[in-house]
C-alpha cells in the first residue's frame, strides 16, 4: 500500500540522517534519527577509555540508565608516530557502545586536556623547537601548545582529521557517535597569555576586522586599545578559538558531526585567568568572542560543578543565549546536581552528562549520587522524544527546589499555572509554613502533549493545577493517569482520583510518570 511505502521511506531517511545541531529563532535541538534527542550520559574518567579497562565500566555506566556514553580519545595514544594512526581504541568504544544500546560522544583529547597539553603525543613533547610551547611573561615555557605555531594547529588537524575520517568509515551508517568534543577544556594555565615572539607581534597588530565588527567595536585599534585591561584574556581566547575552529573545520570537513567545546568556567569569585581557570577558554567573559572566532563549533558546553542554586541557574543563563543551548558538558558525580537536570532542559537544553562515573569507591555518597541521578536519567529517557520536542518548542516547564523558598508557580498556557510546592505532606492540607525537604530535593517536570494535556513527573514535590479566572471560566483536572509509554504508545496502569488527587498531585522518591488533561467549566 502507497502510506506503507511513504513511512517505510521516511523511517530510513530517518534511520540514515545525520547526526545535526539545529538552530531555530533562537531555540535549539540535537536532532539523531531525524528526532530532537536529550541526551543523558555518563562520561568515563580520564584514563578509563582504554580497551582493556572497558569490561569493568559497564556495570557503573548501566546503573545509571543513561541513553549515551561520553569517553575520550587521546591524541598521544591514537597518533603514536607521526602519521600512523592506531584506531584500536575508537573501535573499541563504538563497538562497546553499541553492544550495551548507547550513543556516544567522543572527546578529543587533543592540543588541550584541563589547560594543559598532557594528552599531545611524546613526538610533540619531546620537539618543542618543532612544536613551541606558550611562553610566559618571563620568557619560559608553559605546559601550553602555542596557538601562534602553524605547525602545532597542523599536527592537530591532521590527526582529529584522521579520526573523524575513521568515524565515517566505521560508524557513516549507524550514527552511534552522535556528537564530537573538540579538546577538553582549552585554555593556558601558567599564563593569561603567550608571550613569545610571535604573540608578542600579534598583540601589538590591530584587533582582526572582522572581530571588532561582530563585537562592536572600533576598527583599526591594537588590542589594548580594543579591549583595555581585559587585552590580555581577550587576545588568548581569540587564538584558542581560532585554532580550535580551523581543527573542527578539518574534521567536519571529513565527518560533520555535530561539534562543541567544552568550559573550565569562571566561578564566582574567581578572577585571575591563567591561574583561577584556563585563560582563553570559554568563559562568559569571553563566551560573545568565541562565537564570532569559532564558527563550526555549534554549541558551546560547561563543565558546571556545583550544587548551588544560585551558581548553577546563574551558569545555565549565561549559556543559554539565541545562539547556544544549555549543555552541561559535565557535572559532578553528586546526588545534589540531580534536580538540576530539569531545569537545564526547561531551559531549552540538549542535555546533562555525569563525569567520573566509573570504578571509584562503594560510598553512601556514591550510592545516594546514583540512585538521584539513575532514577532521572530513566524517567526523561521513557519520555526522551516528547522532552526533547518540548525543549526544542520552547513549551517544556520546571521546577527545582531552592533552599528556603517552598513554593513555586510555573506558568503554563491557556490561563493555566502549576503551584509546586516541597515538604507538604503526602495527603492532606498543607501547612502555612512550609519546610522544604531537607536537603532540597524536590523537583517537577511538566511537558505539553496536547491542548490542556501534559506529561507530569517528578520528586519529593506537590503540584497543584490552577486555572486563572480571566474569562469567567474556571479549572479542574478531567482525568489524571499513571502510565509509561511502550513503542511510542501511551499504556495507562491506572487513574487517580479521589485521596490521590483531592490535595495535589504528590510526588514521592518512587519514579511516577502522569498524564493530566486539564478542564473548565
Amino acid at each position: 500500500m502507497l502510506w506503507l511505502a511513504v513511512a517505510a521511506s521516511a523511517a530510513a531517511r530517518a534511520a540514515t540522517s545525520m547526526p545535526r545541531i539545529v538552530h531555530e529563532q533562537g531555540r535549539h535541538a540535537l536532532f539523531v534519527d531525524g528526532r530532537p534527542y536529550t541526551v543523558l550520559a555518563a562520561q568515563l574518567h580520564n584514563s578509563s577509555a582504554w580497551p582493556a579497562m572497558l569490561p569493568g565500566v559497564w556495570d557503573d555506566v548501566l546503573a545509571l540508565h543513561p541513553n549515551t556514553l561520553e569517553a575520550p580519545v587521546y591524541w598521544e595514544q591514537f597518533e603514536p608516530a607521526r602519521g600512523r594512526f592506531d584506531t584500536s581504541h575508537v573501535d573499541a568504544l563504538v563497538d562497546g557502545a553499541r553492544k550495551h544500546g548507547l550513543r556516544l560522544v567522543i572527546l578529543w583529547f587533543g592540543s588541550w586536556k584541563n589547560g594543559q597539553m598532557h594528552y599531545v603525543p611524546e613526538w610533540v613533547k619531546s620537539d618543542p623547537a618543532s612544536y613551541p610551547r606558550v611562553q610566559d611573561e618571563h620568557g619560559l615555557p608553559v605546559d601550553d601548545l602555542s596557538t601562534q605555531s602553524a605547525s602545532n594547529r597542523e599536527a592537530d588537524k591532521a590527526a582529529f582529521t584522521a579520526l573523524m575520517a575513521h568515524l565515517k568509515r566505521i560508524d557513516g551508517d549507524r550514527h552511534t557517535v552522535i556528537m564530537v568534543q573538540v579538546e577538553n577544556e582549552p585554555g593556558t594555565i601558567g599564563a593569561i597569555r603567550d608571550h613569545s615572539p610571535a604573540a608578542e607581534r600579534a598583540f601589538r597588530d590591530t584587533v582582526p576586522v572582522g572581530l571588532a565588527k561582530a563585537l562592536g567595536k572600533p576598527t583599526g585599534k591594537t588590542w589594548t586599545e580594543t579591549f583595555g585591561a581585559e587585552a590580555d584574556e581577550q587576545f588568548n581566547a581569540y587564538g584558542i578559538a581560532r585554532y580550535i575552529d580551523e581543527v573542527a573545520a578539518a574534521g567536519k570537513a571529513a565527518y560533520p558531526l555535530p561539534m562543541y567545546v567544552n568550559t573550565w568556567l569562571r566561578y564566582k569569585g574567581k578572577h585571575l585567568p591563567g591561574n583561577d581557570y584556563p585563560s582563553g577558554g570559554a568563559t562568559w567573559n569571553v563566551l560573545d568572542l568565541w562565537k564570532a572566532s569559532a564558527p563550526h563549533i555549534d554549541l558551546i558546553g560547561t563543565d558546571l560543578y556545583s550544587t548551588d542554586y544560585h551558581e548553577f541557574t546563574k551558569v545555565v543563563a549565561q549559556y543559554t543565549r539565541p545562539d547556544n543551548p544549555p549543555w552541561i558538558s559535565e557535572t559532578g558525580y553528586d546526588a545534589g546536581s540531580a534536580p538540576y537536570l530539569f531545569h537545564v532542559l526547561a531551559k531549552g537544553g540538549i542535555g546533562f552528562s555525569l563525569f567520573g562515573v566509573d570504578n571509584d569507591p562503594d560510598t553512601p555518597e556514591r550510592r545516594k549520587a546514583t540512585l538521584a541521578h539513575a532514577r532521572n536519567f530513566a524517567l526523561v529517557d521513557s519520555i526522551n522524544e516528547q522532552v526533547a520536542a518540548a525543549a526544542y518548542r520552547g513549551t517544556l516547564r520546571a521546577a527545582v527546589e531552592q533552599r528556603g523558598e517552598p513554593k513555586q508557580a510555573v506558568e503554563l498556557a491557556n490561563h493555566w499555572h502549576a503551584d509546586v510546592s516541597y515538604g507538604a505532606p503526602r495527603w492532606g492540607d498543607a501547612p502555612a509554613e512550609l519546610p522544604g525537604t531537607p536537603e532540597a530535593t524536590g523537583h517537577v517536570l511538566v511537558v505539553p502533549v496536547g491542548a490542556d494535556e501534559y506529561l507530569v513527573t517528578g520528586f519529593d514535590a506537590r503540584i497543584e493545577f490552577a486555572r486563572d479566572a480571566v474569562d469567567g471560566r474556571h479549572g479542574q483536572l478531567l482525568r489524571v493517569e499513571e502510565g509509561r509509554y511502550v513503542d511510542g504508545q501511551w499504556k495507562t496502569v491506572r487513574w487517580w482520583n479521589g485521596d490521590e488527587t483531592d490535595y495535589g498531585l504528590n510526588f514521592t522518591d518512587r519514579p511516577v510518570l502522569l498524564k493530566v488533561r486539564l478542564g473548565s467549566y
